[in-house]
């Protein structure tokens, strides 16, 4: 009997342990969070055939995102398939909002003339540039507004508005497309944050539907610091001394890291797997404050947990015991 009663207790001690361990809580999935603001971009640099900060690439149509690519001949890295982009009048990318085309979209050439995003570059002699739009020239649906989301340190969002104008043609370059399609190696928007510094690493591809590119894929891969103000306004000086006034004390000289691993925020790049930091705020311009994290789980305390078994043993061995007295006392 008494034999039958501990084994009863060691099953009842073994699921009250089951029960208290961290496994048997229902896991909670992080929900993504706006990042609305400007991603400031770092600019596109290539050393050592290396490229780095800001750049596009576009994929042959028999190619994946690991190529092979197609050539600019007008690219200024020794890999020509590396085409370097540069932040245009807004500083970069906004989350939260458009950053249409002009009406008039191209000059008499047939060149860009939109730079709010990234600055006009040549490709093929012939200078793109980037805008997002809320209703897409290519197919004219309307679009999604530009949306950045964060989830823990990892990005993502629908960039459907974002597209390419280049030689009086337009072509989306979302993801997804208008209508949250995502076609052919058209892939979503994924990246990494660092809450700290603002560090950002945006990346998607965009598969080209009709014209001259029908079936090229476009890949963009954006560095950068998330900031706030939109233009990067530049702060007024301070007005001078009053007459007799002493002079205001000289500013104290910066600290100067010492050399060694990449500090804390620096973004490393993908593509030759360097460090870049990413570029200062324009003046005026604040880090984002992110809210807090509301997510519902929570981490139970490696004592706590032991706590608990504790008690459950010891629970389990009172209940033998009394067990034997009982059985005894009958």
């Amino acid at each position: 009997m008494i034999k039958h009663l501990t084994r009863r207790a060691t099953v009842a001690l073994v699921v009250a342990a089951a029960a208290m361990s961290p496994a048997a809580y229902p896991a909670v999935a992080d929900t993504a969070t706006p990042l609305n603001g400007l991603f400031a971009l770092t600019p596109g640099s290539c050393a050592e055939g290396r490229a780095t900060g800001s750049y596009f690439r576009m994929i042959l149509p028999a190619g994946d995102a690991s190529g092979p690519y197609l050539a600019n001949g007008d690219s200024t890295c020794s890999d020509n398939t590396v085409t370097l982009l540069a932040p245009g009048t807004d500083g970069g990318l906004k989350s939260g909002e458009y950053q249409p085309q002009p009406a008039s979209a191209f000059d008499g050439n047939g060149n860009a003339v939109s730079g709010s995003i990234t600055q006009p570059v040549k490709f093929y002699g012939v200078g793109f540039a980037t805008a997002s739009n809320q209703t897409d020239p290519q197919t004219g649906q309307g679009t999604a507004t530009p949306q950045i989301t964060v989830s823990g340190d990892k990005l993502g969002g629908d960039l459907s508005a974002f597209g390419v104008t280049w030689n009086n043609q337009v072509f989306n370059q979302g993801a997804p497309k208008p209508g949250g399609a995502l076609p052919g190696k058209t892939t979503p928007v994924t990246g990494t944050y660092d809450r700290n510094s603002g560090a950002f690493i945006l990346e998607w591809t965009s598969q080209i539907v009709g014209g001259p590119f029908n079936d090229f894929t476009g890949l963009w891969h954006l560095v950068g610091k998330v900031g706030g103000g939109a233009g990067g306004a530049v702060a007024a000086p301070p007005p001078p001394p009053a007459p007799g006034a002493p002079p205001p004390p000289a500013d104290a000289p910066p600290a100067v890291a010492a050399p060694g691993a990449p500090a804390p925020g620096q973004v490393v790049v993908q593509a030759g797997q360097q460090y870049v930091s990413p570029p200062p705020l324009s003046a005026g311009q604040q880090l984002i404050a992110l809210p807090v994290d509301d997510n519902p789980r929570t981490v139970t305390p490696p004592w706590v947990i032991a706590l608990l078994v504790f008690v459950a043993i010891g629970g389990g061995i009172l209940f033998v015991v009394g067990e034997r007295i009982f059985s005894r006392g009958r």
